[in-house]
């Protein structure tokens, strides 16, 4: 039996939701901008890797990700599991920003469970998924995770105890991403953030993330737009993009109202209101913040499946 499985690409934090907000993302073009996973029965186990960013995978395979969630997966099912050949094809760089561990988790996790029958619940296995995220970033973290498998935007409520919930998005919006080919390792990215913020530091950032949902609830697309302002991490994550500033300043002066660090970066993200906002911004981009072969950038809607079985799209779990 053969099996093809993809999570997409996802955006964390949003800027107002600091380890608990979470946008999947789809290509405009139909690309796939995650992670493919194909499963193969075999008489023993092997992965092969494919990909634009396979090079930036480690040599040795017993240090994959998802080799590793595979012998996790077997340890949390009760009965004898056969072997499998598996096959990585690494659409997303490393250290980039789009949730890139969390995508290999997620598909890996999510293609084992269906491919043996659904052993794992859907709660279970999220929480799986956390916890080999952790093991990546220090702490379970779900604002990837949880898009890449559920899709949507996804809002995290209880982030140890992986509880979240889909939100309401504006539909009409392009999420205009880019990464420069350069690497920010989310360990790093943490050590310059304060271990404290001042009450006030506190609830401004309270503010704009309650502005943000609400707007999205209520279809105002100015307050949603305005209220999306981040004031726990970028303040201290922008001197590892210095890039950030003067690529802010040139969208809004081309009328784009808001442009991003995605996660821990270094990819940006700029929401976009239109196609023509969404072209400027993948120019700017593109002659701008292409600092390596490995650059990448694309205009995305929405993904709002998440993590699904490429061979029949009658094989998919309950989205939230």
């Amino acid at each position: 039996m053969k099996r093809h499985y993809y999570a997409p690409a996802s955006v964390g934090n949003v800027s107002v939701g600091f380890d608990i907000l979470g946008l999947a993302l789809a290509p405009e073009d139909g690309s796939h901008l995650g992670d493919v996973l194909t499963l193969t029965t075999a008489t023993t186990t092997s992965l092969t890797l494919t990909g634009r960013y396979r090079h930036q995978l480690p040599d040795a395979l017993d240090d994959n990700l998802v080799l590793q969630c595979w012998h996790a997966f077997r340890e949390r099912v009760p009965t004898a599991l056969p072997e499998l050949s598996f096959e990585l094809s690494k659409n997303l760089p490393v250290g980039s920003g789009l949730g890139s561990s969390a995508c290999s988790i997620v598909v890996t996790c999510y293609a084992l469970n269906d491919f043996f029958g659904h052993p794992l619940a859907p709660e279970r296995l999220m929480k799986l998924m956390g916890q080999l995220e952790g093991a990546m970033s220090g702490a379970p973290h779900y604002d990837n995770v949880a898009p890449s498998y559920f899709g949507g935007l996804q809002l995290l409520l209880a982030n140890q105890q992986a509880t979240q919930v889909r939100l309401p998005w504006l539909d009409h919006w392009r999420v205009v991403v880019s990464y420069p080919g350069t690497v920010i390792r989310t360990a790093d990215a943490r050590r310059v953030l304060p271990k404290q913020v001042p009450m006030t530091t506190a609830s401004e950032a309270a503010a704009h993330l309650a502005g943000f949902i609400s707007a999205l609830y209520q279809g105002d697309e100015a307050l949603a737009l305005n209220s999306l302002t981040d004031v726990l991490a970028e303040p201290y994550r922008q001197s590892l993009i210095p890039d950030l500033l003067p690529l802010r300043a040139q969208a809004q002066q081309q009328g784009i109202q808001h442009l991003g660090i995605s996660g821990a970066g270094p990819t940006l993200f700029a929401i976009c209101r239109n196609a023509e906002e969404a072209q400027t911004m993948q120019h700017l981009f593109a002659t701008q913040y292409h600092h390596t072969e490995d650059a990448m950038t694309h205009i995305c809607r929405i993904d709002t499946q998440g993590a699904r079985c490429l061979d029949s799209q009658d094989n998919q779990h309950e989205t939230r």
